[in-house]
């Protein structure tokens, strides 16, 4: 599992230093509060954080503010949990209550984290970057720091940057094991799958008790259509944690991708069973079941349904699936419309550090109406520019990634390089041949609106 949201510093390691303590050993506490029983949620929250247990994780910090409205870093932990956009009415008090927040009375470090993610939720990159470096240059081996840097190296694809960052990191912070899951994640994006699931079974074993190395063994399962190993290591993350959201998310896609929409929804029913996944984390599992299903059974008028259905009012900024529909359906005033949309919200971006992804989307998304347009020369430019722009760093992106190779294959077959089109599908398909023999829908006839 990776954290949805890039907020800052993302996975921390235990304190376990008591408040009292400190202050009786004369030592200034790392974390700012005058109640030692806040202070104890708060350590308690970020064991769980560690683990990636964000529901538990909340439920302490949440506490730790209960029992001191004034401790802004328990607020900063709030909101870290939360994962909800910056227009989530929760989310904008919390960002209000940190802006009023008196930072003076705060450690270097409180002061970095609540700094960087009000830049962060301000969409404003330069003063990110520039806080996260005049900390990192004054504290280089702070863990925060060095997370937060390889979380900016991941983003903007320095691999060798993000890889120097992450294997520091473990040197300064050995209990911080999730930085075995990150190098697993950079390994993945490579394509380097093997080196990927060594790494995941060292954080495997490093975290045994642990449900989050389990999920992500199957995420990389998934991906090169391990589908069998997919569902044992998923199912051993949910016996570990029965309410582990990332999993039942990722039984869901595995169900869609193997052809088994039964398993899908049985999947969400077992989420809400457990009650493991809130509202706005099960809405984007329906969306996904309604749209693949219509998407595999080659109906793309019951796509576009699904999107303007069950997904609709999703906070998705780049919808792919639905410009497919909307071009395979006729309705190509509204795949002009999607494609300005998307071009608007890259160029708001600015200089934010996964623009590089998003400008990848784009060009996918261009290269998807020049195709439907009959210019497939042009399209398979678009397309090789978004291949280079993806990586296979998560499920949902690597998935795209070989969607975007399929059509850039398709592209250059109808552009007459039969040759470069053979060698883009080959490579595609040592990654999950199952997958792309599922995606003929995106080669069916147009059909009227």
């Amino acid at each position: 599992m990776k954290t949805k949201v890039l907020v800052v510093a993302g996975v921390v390691v235990v304190l376990g230093i008591a408040g009292a303590m400190l202050l009786l050993s004369g030592r200034k506490p790392e974390w700012t509060t005058s109640s030692p029983q806040a202070l104890a949620e708060f350590n308690k929250g970020l064991d769980s954080f560690q683990k990636l247990y964000y529901r538990e994780a909340s439920q302490h910090f949440e506490k730790a503010v209960e029992l001191d409205p004034s401790f802004p870093s328990a607020k900063r932990f709030v909101l870290a949990t939360m994962q909800r956009p910056s227009t989530d009415p929760e989310v904008k008090k919390l960002i209000a209550d940190l802006e009023k927040a008196d930072l003076s009375k705060l450690t270097a470090r409180e002061r970095f984290l609540i700094s960087y993610t009000l830049a962060d939720f301000a969409k404003d990159p330069a003063k990110a970057q520039k806080v996260l470096q005049e900390y990192a240059a004054k504290s280089p081996n702070d863990p925060f720091a060095l997370e937060a840097l390889a979380n900016r190296a991941a983003a903007q694809q320095d691999w060798p940057e993000c890889r120097r960052l992450l294997t520091r990191l473990i040197e300064v912070a050995p209990n911080r094991v999730t930085a075995y899951n990150q190098l697993g994640y950079l390994e993945m994006g490579l394509g380097q799958f093997a080196q990927s699931e060594k790494m995941f079974e060292t954080y495997r074993y490093i975290a045994p008790d642990q449900a989050n190395p389990r999920d992500s063994l199957g995420e990389l399962y998934i991906l090169i259509g391990r589908y069998d190993d997919a569902r044992r290591e998923l199912e051993e993350a949910l016996r570990i944690r029965p309410d582990f959201c990332a999993s039942y998310e990722h039984l869901v896609t595995l169900a869609l991708m193997e052809g088994r929409p039964e398993d899908a929804r049985a999947a969400i029913d077992r989420a809400e069973k457990a009650e493991a996944c809130p509202a706005y984390e099960l809405k984007p599992m329906r969306c996904q079941l309604a749209v693949w299903v219509s998407f595999f059974a080659t109906d793309w008028q019951g796509v576009w349904q699904a999107e303007k259905t069950a997904c609709a009012d999703d906070s998705e900024e780049f919808p792919v699936m639905k410009l497919w529909a909307a071009l395979r359906t006729g309705r190509t005033a509204d795949g002009e419309a999607i494609v300005a949309k998307a071009r608007e919200d890259v160029a708001k971006m600015k200089a934010a550090p996964s623009r590089r992804y998003a400008e990848a989307i784009l060009a996918h998304m261009e290269g998807a109406l020049l195709l439907a347009q009959g210019r497939p020369t042009e399209a398979a430019e678009r397309f090789r520019f978004a291949d280079g722009g993806l990586a296979y760093r998560e499920l949902s992106l690597g998935r795209f990634k070989l969607i975007n190779r399929f059509v850039l294959a398709r592209a250059l077959q109808a552009a007459g390089s039969g040759d470069q089109a053979d060698a883009v599908l080959a490579e595609a398909r040592e990654v999950n041949a199952k997958f792309l023999d599922r995606l003929g829908a995106l080669t069916a006839p147009l059909t009227p609106n």
